[in-house]
């Protein structure tokens, strides 16, 4: 009888372990530093669904972009090509161009190439000492990873190194589309459509893409947090880039994350604890034509 005891627990505990180690997880987590100026994080990360935490260690706000380069490009073409059109274009409105110049001067230095690039969402802008999540589906391919704030003196952080690539391999992740999401926003190109009460406390914000302009900056979310004098004016003036103090150190406000664009019919998720205060969801591109949402928690 003791013999059919022990054997008996025997199989229990090996039953245990096999389960143990052959459960995949369920989430995808991963973990990114930003600091001035670089990005820590793995190297590869598999495809899918993927959460990443942003932690922002640096002095300045930051945020990431992820762009997926066409098939046969590597993160060198975006770095000895792309880079340097943007860098450009910012020289030719620091010199005194309009924005239409600008625009033109870019889009006669960008590769032809770049128009395969994908836009495929990223973190909004969040303050430093703080952090964000957010969830992405990611196809497998080569990544590039950027940071387009710029320093006091105006050059984008990606220039002093706050850029790197990202291998998403095509392992496929067990996580699977969030499903908890209380605040609904769907973009258009006229409209950001908000369903959900932002009340005090933590939600998750589920972002889906309806449209995208045919070229230029597409449709994302960016939350901030404003003070009770805080021109939300200026804070959208701020936020494009062509303008010459645009994205530039220090930002007037504090952003709370968000989510970059994707492309049409994607859908991605973020995290945010509110508390009582006054706030506004911007979209970048949008926000001259209406799409910014200001509310009040108490």
């Amino acid at each position: 009888m003791k013999k059919v005891i022990i054997l008996f627990t025997s199989i229990i505990i090996t039953s245990v372990i096999i389960t143990s180690c052959s459960k995949t997880p369920s989430t995808n987590l991963v973990e990114v530093t930003a600091k001035d100026y670089y990005f820590h994080m793995q190297d590869s990360i598999p495809s899918g669904w993927t959460t990443f935490r942003l932690k922002n260690e640096g002095h300045a706000t930051h945020f990431f972009f992820l762009t997926l380069l066409p098939e046969g490009f590597t993160f060198q073409n975006y770095i000895s090509e792309v880079g340097p059109a943007f860098v450009s274009a910012l020289d030719t409105l620091k010199a005194g161009a309009t924005k239409a110049e600008a625009g033109a001067v870019l889009g006669n230095l960008l590769p032809k190439w770049y128009a395969s690039a994908k836009y495929m969402g990223g973190t909004g802008l969040i303050a430093m000492g703080k952090s964000t999540e957010t969830t992405l589906k990611l196809a497998p391919g080569n990544y590039v990873m950027e940071c387009y704030v710029k320093t006091p003196e105006g050059k984008f952080h990606s220039e002093l190194g706050m850029i790197r690539p990202v291998t998403v391999t095509k392992e496929v992740s067990e996580m699977k589309e969030p499903e908890n999401a209380d605040i609904e926003i769907n973009l258009s190109n006229s409209k950001m459509e908000i369903q959900g009460e932002p009340s005090s406390g933590k939600h998750t914000v589920s972002v889906h893409f309806s449209e995208q302009p045919p070229f230029g900056l597409g449709n994302d979310v960016h939350l901030v947090k404003l003070n009770n004098d805080t021109d939300l004016n200026k804070v959208i003036e701020w936020m494009d880039w062509m303008n010459t103090d645009g994205l530039q150190s220090p930002a007037p406000a504090e952003f709370m994350g968000g989510t970059q664009e994707m492309p049409v019919g994607y859908t991605s998720y973020f995290n945010v604890n509110l508390k009582p205060g006054r706030y506004a969801w911007i979209s970048e591109a949008g926000a001259a034509n209406g799409m910014v949402k200001e509310f009040t928690v108490d």
